[in-house]
């Protein structure tokens, strides 16, 4: 606080000094002419003709060297840095001219000349009462002067002794005491008005500094007849300059190389037009030599006295650059890749469509989606999905050429753009290069990936003339592809239009069959070969279509999957299911009953609860319900585990569903937290004759026994098969030697007839 007082009072004693060195020029002129007419009229009538002289000289001498001073002041370049210095040179030489004013009285003074004397006093009244012209910044020193002038008449004509001199002394006492008391009165004001256009200073620096500062502005100016410029305070800390007057080549230095010539042309058009101008440049950090964007605004300045100056505002602008880089990334860019994302692509590839009919040429778009990345994420965590993406990514990009471009569409779908080929054969190839990925396994941590592709080629202008035909022409070729096997490519033909208007067909109807109840549960019995009776049934979800009849569950559960449905569709089965078991109970009957659950429903939020929920409304036990998930689910073991021991914990039973064709092996059996193991029909069809089955099947059986498992085989459809698993000790089977899914009303039946296994074999 301090330090800001004192700050205030050397700026302000600065502004008092400049004001009154500026009425230097003017005092010294009038009291020089002052001084030739009081010798001119008073001279003659004094006493000594030398004491005149002397007076005269005395008075030009003091005037011409306060006019000295006032000239080495206005050229002092750091006068504002030694304020007190400039104040008491200021005040001994207002001082000297009050004292040579004052010598008039004693040596040019008219004796007996009344006249005269009058006159003299009335001059010297009027130097004096010019200090409130010349001194008004200064009311001290204002005083100070006309009290000199003041004394020095006062006291000549005390000397003097007559009586008119007594009347003049008395009239000078009121006559200088106005002027003092004006004196102290406009000092006053004066001084008043200079704080306030201080603080009113103070105040607009500081509101610009503050603007500068926030706005990360600078300014600066040139004098054209100059070598250096003079830049703001903000401007020189924005530079990493220590000082404010800088050589012009040292800032065209700071400038970026590339753009010194576009800033020198437009100052030299600003010169030129005088229209004010905008340009953009970027500089030099002069200490950590990071480059900074400018943005500047030049405009020329010409002066009353025609002097012509540069003024150009400079804005840091390199956050705002940033900030609008990292907007287009994230509007045009995916964050994960760093490839094109589908708004990009779409719009370039839309300018594509206009260009090559321009030009008539041909482009293809190759779309490529990761096979079973679902199962990635799902295994090793999304981390690891992630970082497999932007591997892939890397990849993609290292296969675009000039022009080409790599996009990330969403999720695990990517496209490629190749511009101007000469033939199909050129997007074949990128295709091949594509599935040359899947060579080698891809390391990821502690994780290693056999990635798999599928890949769709569409053509322009053959398969489609807009961007969003092309794009649904290579998808449909990329499902093709999956629908035959996945890990291969195709390029689009009309048939797979038809085949795909045929999937959109299906999906519309699949999203109403629930709602018109076209759903019918079919029941696939299950025998116990130690007893030969049928030991429970497994629910099986048929789709009967109004129009094109029976619909297999191969053709329509993938589909439920991909829409979205399979999680309605699983309560939907699970609620009949249940019901039909306590109906068969009420019969009299007791069954066990397993029902196929999809990955996705398995591990869907409150799976558990609902199966809980839906057999205590039917009063079913739940010991005689299994559910059904596919092998591939216990690869991540964790939600795997949590979720069967919440379903065992009540009672309910799990089933692994066509073990031995997923990712599990022999050796995790003992870590499953699961009741029943189904051994894949793959197996059993070669358990007659193909002794690599045999031994398969015969480790599962007695491995799953040793450590507690029930063992069901499927596909069972030969008295051979049916032997080899008797003969091993397999406790359950299904298939179709025993007897094909039925409806429910056809299970009493079942439940009554002899199974016995010799009149089966």
């Amino acid at each position: 606080m301090g330090s800001t007082t004192a700050a205030r009072k050397e700026a302000i004693r600065h502004n008092q000094n400049e004001l009154l060195y500026k009425g230097v020029r003017f005092s010294v002129i009038g009291s020089l002419a002052a001084g030739v007419v009081a010798k001119v009229f008073f001279g003659p009538l004094a006493t000594s003709q030398v004491a005149v002289w002397t007076w005269f000289s005395i008075l030009w001498l003091v005037y011409l060297t306060r006019a000295a001073d006032y000239w080495l002041f206005t050229r002092a370049t750091r006068a504002h840095e030694n304020v007190q210095h400039w104040t008491r040179r200021f005040r001994i030489g207002a001082m000297a001219s009050a004292a040579a004013w004052s010598l008039s009285m004693w040596m040019i003074f008219p004796v007996d000349d009344p006249a005269h004397q009058v006159l003299l006093i009335l001059t010297l009244g009027g130097v004096a009462a010019g200090a409130l012209a010349s001194l008004p910044y200064d009311r001290t020193l204002s005083n100070v002067f006309q009290l000199l002038i003041f004394l020095s008449v006062f006291g000549r004509l005390m000397v003097e002794g007559t009586g008119f001199a007594m009347e003049m002394a008395l009239f000078s006492v009121f006559v200088f005491g106005f002027l003092l008391s004006c004196g102290k009165d406009v000092g006053k004001n004066y001084i008043d008005l200079l704080r306030l256009r201080q603080d009113s200073q103070e105040t607009n620096l500081t509101l610009i500094r503050t603007t500068e500062q926030m706005a990360r502005l600078g300014y600066w100016q040139w004098d054209l007849n100059a070598s250096t410029v003079e830049l703001s305070n903000n401007l020189t800390r924005m530079l990493g300059f220590n000082r404010k007057q800088v050589n012009i080549k040292e800032c065209f230095d700071l400038m970026h190389p590339d753009d010194r010539l576009k800033v020198q042309h437009v100052c030299a058009q600003v010169l030129k037009t005088g229209a004010d101008a905008e340009v953009e440049f970027r500089t030099e950090d002069r200490q950590s030599g990071d480059i900074r964007n400018m943005r500047q605004v030049t405009k020329l300045l010409v002066g009353s006295d025609d002097s012509i100056s540069m003024l150009g505002t400079v804005q840091d602008v390199t956050d705002i650059k940033s900030a609008e880089q990292k907007i287009y990334s994230m509007a045009y860019y995916d964050d994960l890749s760093g490839l094109a994302n589908r708004a990009h692509f779409h719009e370039l590839l839309d300018a594509e469509f206009g260009l090559a009919r321009l030009r008539q040429q041909e482009f293809a778009i190759i779309y490529i989606d990761l096979d079973d990345f679902k199962g990635v994420n799902d295994s090793y965590g999304h981390e690891c999905g992630d970082n497999y993406l932007v591997h892939f990514s890397s990849y993609l990009t290292s296969l675009t050429q000039r022009g080409d471009m790599a996009a990330r569409l969403g999720g695990d779908e990517f496209c490629l753009l190749l511009r101007n080929i000469e033939s199909p054969q050129q997007a074949n190839d990128k295709a091949l290069q594509c599935l040359e990925y899947c060579k080698q396994a891809v390391q990821l941590g502690n994780h290693r990936i056999h990635p798999r592709l599928s890949v769709g080629i569409a053509l322009f202008p053959g398969d489609a003339q807009t961007a969003d035909d092309l794009v649904k022409c290579a998808d449909m070729a990329m499902y093709t592809v999956k629908l035959a096997g996945k890990h291969s490519y195709a390029f689009y033909d009309e048939r797979m239009a038809r085949d795909n208007h045929e999937r959109v067909r299906l999906e519309a109807d699949l999203r109403q069959a629930l709602d018109r109840g076209e759903f019918e549960l079919w029941y696939q019995p299950k025998f116990a070969i130690a007893d030969n009776t049928l030991a429970g049934v497994e629910a099986l979800i048929r789709w009967r279509h109004p129009d094109r009849g029976m619909i297999p569950p191969d053709l329509f559960i993938s589909t439920a999957e991909r829409v979205g449905m399979i999680k309605e569709i699983g309560e939907w089965v699970l609620i009949n299911a249940s019901a039909q078991l306590r109906q068969w109970n009420d019969q009299g009957m007791q069954l066990g009953m397993a029902i196929n659950i999809s990955g996705d429903h398995f591990v869907a939020d409150g799976f558990s609860d609902f199966v809980f929920a839906t057999l205590d409304r039917d009063g079913v036990n739940f010991s005689d319900m299994e559910i059904e998930i596919t092998e591939s689910l216990s690869r991540d073991p964790e939600v795997h585990t949590r979720i069967c021991r919440q379903l065992r914990r009540k009672g309910v039973r799990v089933a692994i569903d066509d073990f031995g064709t997923g990712y599990s092996s022999l050796s995790v059996l003992g870590k499953l937290e699961v009741d029943t193991l189904k051994v894949d029909k793959s197996f059993i069809d070669g358990v007659v004759d193909d002794p690599a089955a045999q031994l398969m099947v015969k480790s599962i059986i007695d491995l799953s026994l040793g450590l507690g498992y029930d063992v069901v085989a499927e596909g069972v459809e030969t008295a051979e098969q049916l032997v080899f698993l008797r003969d091993n000790g397999c406790p359950f089977i299904q298939g179709y030697l025993f007897s094909r899914p039925v409806q429910a009303d056809q299970i009493p039946n079942l439940m009554t007839m002899d199974w016995s296994l010799p009149r089966a074999a």
